[in-house]
């Protein structure tokens, strides 16, 4: 699990680094590009659950506060298709890997809804 959050904490620096390296001096860094900070920190709690930790059978109450929150972020800001591909980005080459029963099994347990895809194969073009 520790490699997960090595590996979001190299992703932001990276993003961040990359942006302010590619923006004019006069540039202000656009909110949309912060935004995947909040859905890395959301989503990060499903992990466990997601990759299957025997530790996790469901999901943590945090998880599920979380998913609630990302669905109102999806609804309301910034749209499934943003918060797919941060999600994206994060899981991506996972290891070890997401799931598919899990991802099936989470708005269940979290009596909710996904209001955006999660799969690490994934096309965030096609999600509107």
């Amino acid at each position: 699990m520790a490699s997960i959050y090595k590996r979001l904490g190299f992703l932001i620096l990276f993003l961040l680094v990359w942006e302010l390296s590619t923006a004019k001096r006069d540039k202000v860094i656009p909110r949309k590009f912060l935004v995947c900070e909040r859905v890395f920190e959301y989503f990060s709690n499903c992990i466990e659950f997601l990759v299957a930790d025997p530790l996790f059978p469901k999901p943590s109450k945090r998880c599920c506060q979380h998913i609630v929150k990302l669905n109102q972020l999806a609804k309301h800001r910034l749209g499934p298709g943003t918060i797919c591909q941060c999600i994206q980005y994060l899981v991506t080459g996972n290891t070890p890997p997401i799931l598919a029963s899990r991802i099936t099994d989470l708005p269940i347990k979290c009596k909710t809804h996904l209001s955006f895809p999660i799969s690490d194969r994934m096309d965030c073009s096609k999600v509107r």
